[in-house]
Parts: structure tokens; sequence; C-alpha cells
């Protein structure tokens, strides 16, 4: 059976900025005090932000302006980071022969997918536009890419990019408001794929398998949707815990169709949601602490990126160790709808 494997990752974000000063900045906003609550209480010491709003504010932009904004700079930074992955994965732009791209925060078409003639792709690369499905979005993403680089035996591009400050809403804040300012920082990620019997690039890890899981009882829990001010994110407290008792159903599942048992599984990237998804992910299903703390750090340091995040947690975890051939990870995404996803990846 043929299998796509991940050649090479790149994760990038636009230059980042402290949250102690963002939220001395609107400190003195009605419901200010809420921001500098939660971002004491966070665990996120800067994100990437391509608005900095320390330099310019975009809360009281039309909905144009933002998303004008927004697909000029997640061009930008989307074409780095594919150019990036490229370049670790020795492969030229007109190698590729699928360019998927991901997106909620940008809405265009032609959207992220006109970087395909900008970086130099073939005019006959196939497009494959995705979105919006929010912070779980990188891997049915990813599989798509898997299921069709097996099936065509050709190089794929997946480019996950989320921007969330062109989308920084007024006051008044109150709590939840506090958190959504808080915790989405803009990053971009970009895999590519190859088939398993393609020598280019480092020897990576095969995608094997997928599993979703959505809790249609908790659907309201997480939304994202566009408004006269840019997107409106609802993120009720109930989420955490309703991730944490769903999350262990499509990873049981997909360990148990593949005859994998839970020590099998060398580390686990886990979608850097927030620090109370974090915490009740690992408490519910006993994750091992070193790859849990690697999820830590990539929130700590950007936020929760939304599509990029999971990515980016990836990539730390397959630098720092490598899947030898045969071993398994799995990596685990959450969002809107109370959708869940599990990949189970192999080492190639």
């Amino acid at each position: 059976m043929t299998h796509a494997r991940i050649a090479a990752l790149s994760f990038r974000t636009p230059p980042l900025v402290k949250m102690a000063e963002l939220a001395g900045h609107v400190a003195s906003d009605v419901g200010g005090f809420a921001i500098a609550k939660v971002v004491g209480n966070s665990a996120i010491s800067t994100k990437g932000m391509a608005v900095n709003m320390l330099a310019e504010d975009p809360r009281w932009w039309s909905t144009r302006q933002r998303m004008d904004r927004g697909l000029a700079e997640a061009s930008r930074l989307g074409g780095a980071a594919v150019l990036e992955a490229l370049g670790r994965a020795g492969l030229r732009a007109r190698d590729v022969g699928l360019l998927a791209t991901v997106t909620t925060t940008t809405h265009s078409a032609p959207g992220l997918d006109a970087l395909a003639p900008a970086l130099g792709m073939r005019e006959n690369v196939e497009i494959l536009s995705l979105g919006p499905m929010g912070c779980y979005a990188a891997l049915p993403a990813l599989t798509t890419c898997a299921h069709w680089v097996a099936a065509r035996r050709k190089p794929a591009v997946l480019l996950a990019v989320d921007l969330f400050s062109p989308h920084m809403q007024p006051p008044p804040y109150d709590k939840e408001a506090a958190v959504v300012w808080t915790l989405f920082g803009d990053g971009a990620a970009a895999v590519v794929l190859l088939p398993d019997k393609d020598k280019r690039g480092a020897s990576g890890t095969q995608v094997v398998d997928a599993e979703q899981l959505t809790v249609p009882a908790h659907a309201e829990d997480l939304q994202v949707h566009v408004g006269d001010l840019g997107l409106r994110i609802r993120l009720a407290p109930t989420m955490p815990d309703v991730v944490a008792s769903a999350v262990g159903v499509p990873a049981k599942a997909l360990l148990a169709r593949n005859r994998l048992a839970w020590g099998d599984v060398v580390w686990w990237a886990v979608h850097p949601g927030g620090r109370r998804i974090l915490d009740r992910v690992e408490d519910a299903i006993g994750l091992p602490e070193d790859s849990m703390a690697v999820a830590r750090a990539a929130m700590r340091a950007y936020g929760n990126t939304a599509a990029p995040a999971v990515l980016g947690v990836l990539q730390r975890l397959q630098t720092a160790r490598p899947l030898a051939p045969e071993e398994h990870g799995v990596v685990l995404a959450f969002g809107p709808g109370a959708t869940i996803w599990a990949v189970l990846l192999r080492g190639a």
C-alpha cells in the first residue's frame, strides 16, 4: 500500500508582541481589567501579530478592511512558509502537483491559492482551497493531501494560515471576550508531502490513518462567524471539559483499528488550544509529560494560532525526537462544532 509521508514542515509567525504590553495598552478601555486578568492566567507570554495593535488599531475597521489586510499579510507569511518547507524537502515550486490551502480567517476567491503562480508553480498544478474549519483544520486537510499523494504519487504542499490580529474586537470586554482577545495569535504552517517511495526530502513520517469525532450537543460552545467588524468568535468556558470528555474516543478507536496499544505511541502532538484545555486533556487521557511540555511551550511563545498551531507542535516534536521506522506518533486537534481529530503517524 502506498502512503504519503511528511517530508518537511515549516512554522512561521509575524513579529512577536509581549502580552503584558498589549494588556497595558488597553487597560483603560471598558473591560480592560478583564483582559489583564486573563493575560495573567493564560500562560501565553508573546504572540505573533501581523497587525500590531501597539502601532495601529484595527478594532474599528470594517470587515472589508480586515479581510483585505488579512489576505495580504497571510499571503506574505504563507508564501514564506511554503518556500521554506520546499527548501527543506529539496523541491522546487515547479515540482508540486497539489497546493492545498486552509484558513478560517481569510475569505476570498482567489485567496491563498493565488500563491501558486506567485511562487512559480506550474500552470496545471492542482489547487484545493479548504475552510473555514477553525482550530482542527490542519488535520482533515493533511489527511486529504495524504490521500491525494498516495493516489497520484506526486508531491503536495499544504498551507495553513490563520491571522487574528486584523480581527481584534473593540470594547467593552467581558470575560469571554477577554479570553478570545488574549488566546489567539497569528501563524502559518506549510507541509510538504511525498509518496513514500520518493527519496527526496528527509525520511519523515507516514500519514497512516485518521479518526474524527463530533459532539453535536456542544456544537455551540465554539463557533466562528463573520460579522460587521470581522470575525466573531464564541468560546464558551465549558469547551475544555467537552474536549477532555471526548478526546479519548477517536484516539482509542484509531489505535485499536491499527492494533496498537497506548504505550506504543512515542509522542503525542496536541493542539495548544489554551492552558485549561491542555490541562484537562492531559488529565483525562494521561498523555506523557514531555509531549505536553512541547504543546505548552508552543502556546507560551505563540498563543493559539488555530490551524497552524498543531503543525508547529508536530514540527517541534519531530525535530527533537524523529520517529524511527515503525515507531508511531499521534496528532490531536479540536475546534468549532466540538469537533476532534486524531491522526496516526509512523516513522518512514
